[in-house]
């Protein structure tokens, strides 16, 4: 199981430092997903793996001790599953919306079983943008250009490893890594994969998220 704080976590955090009305919006939103490959969080994450489709929750935040006074920031929230489905990984951003780069990989595309390939092709172009950052199950990868619904890309960004298990219908999703914000919405703070839950329509789950500073 993995619980990290992501890159682009660690600069929202550090600008959380600067001055008694950082600009930085706090990261106080929970998100919840589907992770259907059982994947682990890391941080070089952009995004969840699937993002489940219930809207993120506005938590409640508060400052607790652990071995100090006040040296761990923890977040509470509760959601509401609208169907039946599985929840196996919980995230926490800055933003109450879901990014505005979302979409899924098509059948044809190169970086299906590649490691090395640099085409994807999704079902809408027309939602990302050149230089623009997505995550596809645990890589991040950089578009470079569009061709109507085929986008080239880089691999391995941010940290990130290249991999072979892409397969058709899985999610990508756009997000921000450090210095990058030109995805809406797209920065993830926290983001934990955990044993997988399986719900049905109107069972809840409450989580508690803590970030120690040591």
């Amino acid at each position: 199981m993995g619980a990290v704080i992501t890159t682009k976590g660690r600069e929202i955090l550090a600008g959380r430092m600067r001055g008694s009305s950082p600009t930085q919006a706090e990261p106080l939103n929970l998100a919840w997903g589907n992770n259907p490959a059982g994947l682990t969080a890391a941080t070089s994450d952009v995004a969840l793996f699937k993002e489940a489709t219930e809207g993120r929750v506005a938590g409640t935040s508060s400052l607790v001790t652990g071995t100090t006074p006040n040296d761990t920031y923890q977040v509470t929230g509760t959601f509401t599953a609208g169907s039946g489905q599985t929840i196996s990984e919980v995230a926490l951003s800055d933003s109450a919306s879901k990014p505005t780069a979302v979409d899924s990989v098509q059948a044809g595309s190169a970086v299906i079983g590649s490691n090395s390939a640099t085409t994807l092709v999704v079902a809408n172009g027309a939602n990302f943008s050149a230089n623009q950052y997505i995550q596809v199950r645990t890589e991040v990868m950089k578009i470079t250009s569009i061709s109507t619904n085929t986008l080239t890309v880089t691999r391995a960004q941010n940290g990130s490893a290249a991999i072979s298990t892409i397969a058709s219908g899985d999610t990508v999703t756009g997000g921000n890594i450090p210095g990058v914000s030109n995805v809406t919405n797209g920065s993830l703070f926290f983001h934990a994969d955990h044993g997988a839950q399986t719900l049905s329509s109107g069972d809840q789950v409450s989580y508690t998220l803590t970030t120690k500073f040591s």
